[in-house]
């Protein structure tokens, strides 16, 4: 069911998008669990499209070795990417990383941002997560955390959907 319910999702939003075609054909084959063909597809439009899910389905296959030898250095490196494009399952699994030292540095104060970007798109995983990452930190990792955190929520967290009936506004006018 769970399967179903993150297909569904992910169906929905690369309709919306050029490489759908491609994406819908890269689930389903991860969906059937035909690794080889949906590394194939996702790699095709995590590097050429820069497709967000796209790359954070390439860090899941490399996180669990699906078509590809588990990797979790590289797995953090597309897992990256596709934080950095507000793709909030992608946020909570970089903290995960961080959290447990694979691939990157251990190191929860990182997780706790993670962790607290995800949370800002209401990601359930990333909510629960907070608290674990935040009891490993000093008071003073803390107050630095929440600062970095602030920044991050800024560039990486929901974004505004722009209303098309109000006028756009651009700076400098």
């Amino acid at each position: 069911m769970k399967n179903i319910r993150l297909l569904l999702l992910l169906l929905i939003y690369a309709m919306s998008n050029a490489a759908r075609a491609d994406f819908n054909d890269g689930v389903i084959a991860y969906v059937m669990n035909d690794y080889e063909k949906a590394f194939t597809t996702m790699q095709s439009l995590a590097e050429t499209s820069d497709h967000g899910y796209a790359q954070y389905y390439m860090g899941v296959m490399y996180s669990k070795g699906q078509g590809v030898n588990q990797d979790y250095k590289t797995a953090s490196n597309w897992f990256r990417k596709a934080a950095e494009k507000a793709i909030p399952q992608a946020q909570y699994k970089l903290g995960e990383l961080y959290f447990k030292g694979r691939g990157v540095p251990k190191d929860p104060e990182f997780a706790y941002i993670w962790f607290s970007v995800g949370a800002s798109h209401t990601h359930k995983l990333s909510v629960s997560a907070i608290q674990k990452a935040k009891t490993k930190l000093s008071p003073d990792e803390l107050k630095e955390a929440d600062k970095v955190i602030a920044t991050y929520i800024k560039r990486f967290g929901p974004q505004e959907d722009i209303d098309p009936t109000k006028p756009i506004k651009i700076d400098n006018e």
